[in-house]
């Protein structure tokens, strides 16, 4: 361990203790945690339970010193809260080790439920060394936990500088994962750290946790609704429950039971159903299984065959985002009645092929069919959904995205229900009593006219899934419906679901959830990397002998058994599916970004290109004359193209600038300054002899401050340069990174666009004309950016950074001789094109 790491990040375990805690975000009228008080002693693994909603996320980001910072000691008083400066309040306090959590940076280590929104850097090794570097580690020892953190959480296969743009949500949650282990953190905080991951996934994951705290001895408080996997090691369960209410709707936050696995778990007083828990396999009695739903009802047919002909068909389909198809020669029909379940590893392409399905991502190859019941008689006359409509979609098609904030529209949980009903058609009384009647299904109706961002994570699912069901459409796919759904909620949502199948609906579920597929019966479409071996859910259960399996053969896409036969573990009581061949992850290979055309460009440092860009513009600005300017571009030119950039490359590069610099031009010529003799004369416009001259000078300034600009930057990462800005140029670090982080939250919102309109396409919202429409959904990501904002910072504290200890850099950014030469190239360029202008005579001090 480096001699300079911070006191905070010692890696030794911490205890952790809650003294009559509560906490009360701005945004809502009642606490969502009151009077708790746990303590938490060094080393213990804690696991903590309860109902969706109730609090354990708000507690964890508490423990992590994210909530409620600020406050004098005279203020502890657990009855009187006092203000934070969020504008939420704050009741009694966190202490880690003794000192209050919010002084604790790097101590404790925090995965939040958001795994994107914890993304700081465009590269995935830049994600995972941050945490490292903020503990002030040496470089060698920072790069050798990135990988060991890395191969723990099966992202062993990713390259360093790949970009996390093209990262799944499950890939996305292990890199956060990764970044909290680096940390090897004296309290981890683990909030949902599975329940977007692949089966395969949760095991190494659990495995890698279970690694760092067997070596390490760390305190561990964990949130997961699916315990089973975890308890191994877990030595107290916590179970959370609400107190009596009391005046003003005020109602404690209590704990129902503490103590160890067996103590809680084979206790005959507590319902755990009820309290919405899931009992891991070992405890379970009989009636905590889960029976399964589709034999209860249904319209006369197995869920996984459906009734009648196909709504929905695809023929030699290719799907992907970008050019390169990562799945092709899809063949698949989608019957009413009928329940399929797409599932698959962590980036196998499961939702790009439902997006696709939903008419909201282009085929790459193939084709997908509505088929005249689907299309309807007054409906669209193609039937590839791709080509319809928002209002024929919304109707026909209904998708929930995997991200719930991408859905949401309406600034009321029941205007957000009402919208599908009432966009394809119903009366807004109608329109109402479904979203009451929905909302009241899935435990909302206390939220109806709270705003939908407010929700807790497993609510803010229950919402987008309702709003699905609201459209009443004959297709309905959705992604993950039930991820952080406790019991009574995942309960209902299957229910729901299932129930959808007497009304002919044809239902895709995208899922990891083996329990949802196995009670819904569903048919099993597995994406799986060709030349894997092992299943989806075998590879998930070997070894696991409590697990009940059914040996089923799948077939592939053209329903004829695979190339080289071979079995597949299916979840009990799902049917058998079918096999799509895809592009292995490790396969899916991205050559490093290259940070210029030019080798030479590429070799300079990051600060030294900047500041030689400026060197090169700044001067030109003195002197607003065509032969200046005309000379400092013929040089710019030459020496570009002994860089290495063919002219071709320098227009294709700057290219704005040809469209900019010609139109800045005519303004000048018209409008520009008078003198000499008049060229042209019309109203208001005046061409004369001295505008021309301003006019030539303008458009060639353009181009000679500009080119080399926009050259010189190109390509620059921005991790590098906010490394060099720091270790070169010193500059603050809380300045340098915060300011990288947003130019990482740029990249993010510009993919939010993205799927915000994806979203307003498929809730029937995307025929409105672009200006109408542009307001709301522009209102929509600034609500996102704000929030991803928030969460960003969050997660770059609970990473340590802003500690008191001094902070490393995993790469090291370097000044070399070629540098210094580049400056001064780059200061003669204008000297000497300002020296030929003033020897010529034609040197104009700003224009004059």
């Amino acid at each position: 361990m480096s001699a300079v790491q911070s006191p905070q990040g010692s890696g030794r375990p911490a205890s952790l203790v809650f003294h009559g805690w509560g906490y009360k975000h701005a945004s809502r009228a009642h606490f969502s945690v009151r009077d708790f008080s746990l303590s938490v002693p060094a080393g213990q693994r804690v696991l903590l339970l309860g109902a969706s909603g109730i609090g354990k996320s708000t507690i964890l980001r508490g423990a992590a010193g994210l909530l409620g910072a600020g406050g004098s000691e005279a203020d502890d008083d657990p009855g009187a809260p006092i203000e934070d400066a969020d504008g939420g309040l704050r009741q009694g306090r966190i202490t880690v080790d003794g000192l209050p959590a919010d002084q604790a940076l790097g101590r404790v280590g925090l995965v939040l439920q958001d795994p994107d929104a914890q993304a700081i850097f465009q590269r995935v090794g830049d994600n995972v060394a941050f945490g490292p570097e903020n503990m002030g580690l040496s470089r060698d020892l920072i790069w050798r936990k990135v990988e060991e953190s890395m191969a723990a959480v099966g992202l062993a296969d990713l390259q360093r500088h790949r970009s996390v743009t093209h990262l799944s949500g499950g890939q996305m949650q292990r890199l956060a994962l990764a970044g909290a282990l680096a940390m090897e953190p004296g309290v981890l905080l683990l909030d949902e750290p599975t329940a977007n991951l692949d089966p395969a996934g949760v095991g190494q994951v659990v495995g890698a946790v279970r690694a760092i705290l067997d070596r390490r001895g760390s305190t561990m408080v964990l949130v997961e609704h699916r315990a089973g996997p975890w308890i191994d090691m877990i030595d107290r369960v916590v179970v959370l429950g609400l107190g009596q209410e009391e005046s003003h709707g005020f109602r404690r936050t209590v704990i129902m039971a503490d103590g160890t696995p067996d103590e809680v778990f084979h206790r005959s007083d507590l319902d755990f159903a009820s309290l919405g828990i899931w009992v891991p396999e070992r405890y379970a009695r009989p009636g905590d299984r889960v029976n399964p739903i589709h034999s209860q009802g249904g319209p006369g047919r197995p869920a996984a065959e459906g009734k009648g002909g196909p709504l929905l068909s695809v023929r030699s389909l290719a799907v992907g985002r970008g050019s390169q198809a990562i799945a092709d020669g899809i063949n698949l029909d989608f019957r009413p009645g009928q329940i399929t379940a797409l599932v698959g590893d962590n980036g196998a392409g499961k939702s790009t092929l439902a997006m696709t399905l939903a008419g909201l991502l282009k085929p790459l190859g193939g084709r997908v069919e509505a088929s005249p019941e689907l299309l309807g008689a007054d409906g669209p006359k193609e039937p590839d959904p791709i080509s319809w409509s928002s209002t024929q979609l919304a109707s026909r098609i209904s998708y929930v995205f995997q991200n719930p904030e991408h859905q949401f529209a309406r600034g009321s949980v029941l205007d957000e229900v009402m919208l599908a009903p009432e966009r394809t058609g119903l009366g807004e009384g109608e329109a109402r009593e479904r979203a009451w009647a929905l909302l009241d299904r899935f435990h909302l109706g206390q939220y109806a006219h709270a705003n939908p961002y407010t929700l807790s994570g497993g609510e803010k699912r229950r919402l987008t899934v309702a709003s699905a069901l609201a459209a009443a459409s004959k297709v309905l796919i959705l992604d993950e419906p039930t991820f952080g759904q406790d019991r009574v909620t995942w309960t209902n949502m299957a229910e729901l679901i299932a129930g959808l199948r007497g009304r002919g609906v044809s239902i895709i579920v995208v899922t990891h959830d083996r329990q949802l597929v196995g009670a819904l019966g569903a048919r099993v479409v597995e994406l799986r990397p060709r030349g894997s071996s092992g299943s989806w859910n075998q590879r998930s259960t070997r070894g696991r002998s409590s697990q009940v399996m059914s040996n089923i053969p799948l077939k592939d896409a053209g329903g004829t058994p695979p190339a080289r036969p071979g079995h597949s573990s299916v979840p009990h009581g799902a049917a058998a599916g079918m096999l799509l061949p895809v592009k292995a992850m490790k396969e899916r290979t991205e050559e490093p970004r290259r940070a210029s055309r030019s080798p030479y460009v590429a070799s300079l440092n990051p600060s030294f290109r900047l500041i030689g860009a400026f060197l090169l513009a700044l001067p030109l600005l003195f002197s607003l004359d065509w032969l200046s300017a005309l000379t400092a571009l013929g040089l710019e030119t030459a020496l570009l193209m002994l860089a290495g950039f063919t002219p071709r490359r320098i227009v294709r590069s700057s290219w704005p600038l040809f469209v900019g610099a010609p139109g800045s031009a005519i303004a000048v010529l018209l409008y520009g300054k008078s003198g000499g003799a008049v060229l042209w004369h019309w109203g208001l416009m005046l061409v004369t002899e001295r505008s021309a001259a301003l006019a030539a000078a303008t458009a060639l300034r353009v181009l000679a401050i500009g080119i080399p600009a926009i050259i010189m930057m190109l390509g620059v990462d921005a991790t590098d340069l906010a490394d060099s800005f720091s270790q070169v140029l010193h500059l603050p670090d809380r300045f340098v990174y915060g300011g990288l982080a947003g130019l990482r939250l740029f990249s993010v919102l510009r993919d939010d666009w993205t799927a915000l309109s994806a979203s307003r396409r498929s809730r029937g919202l995307g025929d409105e004309s672009r200006v109408k429409a542009f307001l709301p959904q522009a209102f929509a990501l600034l609500v996102l950016s704000i929030r991803r904002s928030t969460t960003l910072s969050e997660a770059m504290e609970a990473r340590g950074f802003g500690g008191v200890g001094p902070r490393s850099h995993a790469r090291v950014s370097v000044v070399r001789p070629r540098d210094w030469v580049f400056l001064t190239i780059c200061l003669c360029v204008p000297v000497i094109s300002l020296g030929v202008a003033w020897a010529c005579g034609t040197f104009a001090f700003f224009g004059n």
